[in-house]
């Protein structure tokens, strides 16, 4: 029976760096470690650097068509801090979360609610989401004293992200001053033009955050990682912080 034959490479052979990590077979190095000036050892930096950008591209682009749009036929009226307020007679307004924000985890870990009775103030944290790795406040689109607050979020939080507009609403809050309150938020074309430029600042900051040169972007599926569900997954706190910051700053023209 005739023996396999090996490649043996001698010790004094000198390998390819790209060869000792495993990502070729064979080659060794002609050009004495200097990697700075060989050819192939550039083609395969852009190689994976454009594989990086394209996976981290993709990434953003499936979360924006993921991302619920508000529903058209509801008049909701959109606080710049992306909670959403709901006019159900003057004296009880439903207001949630934006699918902006809501679009931000693929996993809550719990959702802080206000207790019933509890005095919300227009433009202040009423509540809070919690993530394994982020937190996140809620600010509220109203003044007022809380009627009610979605009991079904304390069982089930990921219902918040999967209908934000709806199932997933946060609290009632009985209006202490609703006229004056409504005039500081937008509504109408103004709300969805406001609405759009915000989702344009995620997919922008995902992309600008996670690029090439970091290592948050973490595994991806070409190497076993596991699809990418929610961009604060891809963030470090410091980076979430920029995001949140950026979405809720007053800058577009439609504010």
């Amino acid at each position: 029976m005739k023996k396999k034959e090996y490649h043996l490479i001698p010790e004094e052979e000198k390998k390819c760096i790209w060869m000792t990590i495993g990502l070729i077979s064979y080659k060794l190095c002609t050009n004495d470690y200097y990697c700075e000036e060989c050819v192939f050892d550039q083609v395969m930096r852009n190689e994976i650097a454009a594989s990086n950008s394209m996976a981290v591209s993709s990434a953003a682009a499936s979360i924006l068509k993921k991302e619920p749009l508000p529903p058209a036929e509801t008049a909701l009226f959109y606080h710049r801090y992306h909670c959403w307020a709901k006019v159900e007679d003057p004296d009880e307004v439903r207001i949630g979360l934006d699918g902006i924000l809501a679009r931000l985890f693929s996993r809550i870990k719990t959702i802080a609610l206000p207790q019933e009775g509890e005095i919300a103030t227009q433009g202040q944290c009423f509540a809070h989401i919690m993530q394994e790795r982020h937190i996140l406040q809620i600010i509220s689109p109203l003044s007022g004293t809380i009627q009610n607050v979605n009991q079904l979020l304390k069982k089930n939080p990921q219902l918040l992200i999967r209908d934000p507009w709806d199932k997933g609403w946060l609290a009632t809050i009985r209006p202490a001053n609703l006229e004056h309150d409504l005039k500081s938020l937008m509504f109408g074309k103004k709300a969805m033009d406001w609405y759009q430029a915000k989702q344009q600042v995620i997919a922008e900051a995902g992309v600008v955050m996670l690029g090439p040169d970091k290592k948050s972007l973490g595994r991806t599926l070409q190497d076993g990682g596991e699809q990418i569900a929610g961009v604060a997954d891809m963030l470090s706190s410091e980076q979430f912080e920029r995001i949140i910051e950026s979405l809720y700053r007053n800058e577009d023209p439609a504010a």
